[in-house]
């Protein structure tokens, strides 16, 4: 079976944990089911670089064709307009797609189903595609392409459109399952996927990395892990902070807030107690969890975020806003706490909560074992190949 996975969610040279989250799936696929055969089709925003806009710069740099985990990854470019591109960019997306997917087939792969990430604009251009190439597709929803783009009225009516048109979609948690059927209640159920985590690289065991400051005896590490955008909520973990003074604090991620946020620890007086790493590499993580007496997750908005099941089974406790799928995994006051409000108090509350138990890593890293993928990889692939299947017999 070849599949095509789309989406413009992927990680590339130059952003490298850029949707890892999607990339880890496509791996566990591959290793699974030998049978399906996988590329990439991973498109990448254009924007004259003569242009004083920062942020689209840096995508000229992305290679146009990669090789990663031995998966072939194709990074074709397209026009995006800041601020008013919402509407028209599926557009350019989708004549993007269509080359790239003539070339594809032309050296010889037969594409049987399309494997799309992400509703807007990835999964609405998948529905484009599978109309006119009549090949079926499955859309996957990530969180914000449902609980936040449909306030836009077109890209909702497009969203609808393509979830009553599609052959399948499925939510990384039930929670946005939910607001799929919200969004869309005559549409075919979505199947939930929720993300795995390698328990073979997320444990508790793992080398720990050298640490940017020392801890005193009585001193605890917390962590915030995220771009660094406000819907993450670092500022919130920064306030926080100031409230305890026997916390230190490590932030992971890269994002346009960073020179705001070192403002903020500057002027709190906290630049001896917090450090930023910008990126690393998704084999570095596993150290930071496994250092950590707590991590915070004060995001506004989740789909089904990996960092809290990353952290569990690295034994470490997990402290989060009760939003999106974050329920299904602090389900055990074991594991951790869920924020009453997101707040910089809420937070201090639930930390001094959490740490007060003396909660034990190996305790906590069972609650991890169900965490594997393969129960999700399974469902994937029956899903995949039924649809593929289905489609063939017409």
């Amino acid at each position: 079976m070849n599949i095509l996975v789309l989406t413009t969610l992927y990680p590339n040279n130059i952003q490298h944990r850029h949707g890892i989250f999607i990339e880890n799936r496509v791996k566990e696929l591959v290793k699974r089911y030998p049978d399906a055969k996988v590329k990439v089709l991973a498109p990448v925003p254009y924007f004259p670089t003569w242009l004083p806009i920062n942020e689209y710069k840096k995508y000229s740099a992305v290679f146009e064709q990669e090789v990663r985990a031995n998966i072939e990854v194709f990074h074709p470019k397209y026009l995006v307009i800041p601020k008013i591109g919402m509407n028209i960019t599926p557009h350019f997306l989708y004549k993007t797609c269509l080359t790239s997917i003539a070339e594809i087939q032309d050296e010889g792969f037969s594409i049987d189903v399309i494997d799309a990430h992400y509703f807007y604009p990835d999964g609405v251009v998948a529905s484009w595609i599978s109309k006119k190439l009549n090949i079926p597709v499955m859309v996957t929803a990530r969180g914000s392409d449902i609980n936040v783009i449909p306030e836009n009225k077109i890209a909702r009516k497009r969203i609808i459109k393509a979830l009553m048109n599609i052959d399948a979609s499925a939510a990384v948690s039930q929670a946005l399952a939910e607001e799929m059927m919200k969004l869309a209640p005559l549409a075919k159920p979505p199947i939930v996927l929720k993300n795995g985590v390698d328990l073979e690289v997320f444990h508790p065991k793992v080398p720990k990395p050298q640490l940017p400051f020392t801890l005193s005896k009585d001193e605890k590490l917390i962590l915030s892990v995220g771009n660094l955008i406000e819907l993450k909520g670092h500022h919130l973990v920064i306030e926080a902070l100031a409230l305890m003074p026997n916390i230190k604090l490590i932030i992971i991620g890269e994002g346009i807030l960073k020179a705001k946020l070192q403002q903020q620890v500057e002027k709190l007086k906290l630049a001896d107690r917090v450090h930023f790493t910008g990126n690393i590499l998704q084999r570095e993580l596993p150290g930071y969890y496994a250092s950590a007496d707590v991590l915070v997750l004060a995001s506004s908005r989740e789909g089904m975020p990996n960092v809290l099941m990353e952290s569990i089974a690295c034994g470490t406790p997990v402290v989060a806003t009760n939003v999106g799928g974050s329920k299904e995994v602090i389900y055990s006051l074991e594991v951790g706490q869920l924020l009453n409000d997101r707040s910089s108090k809420s937070i201090v509350k639930a930390l001094n909560s959490v740490l007060s138990k003396d909660l034990n890593k190996e305790d906590i890293r069972c609650f991890s074992e169900c965490y594997g993928w393969e129960k999700t990889t399974e469902q994937q692939y029956r899903q995949i190949n039924e649809i593929a299947n289905i489609k063939g017999l017409f």
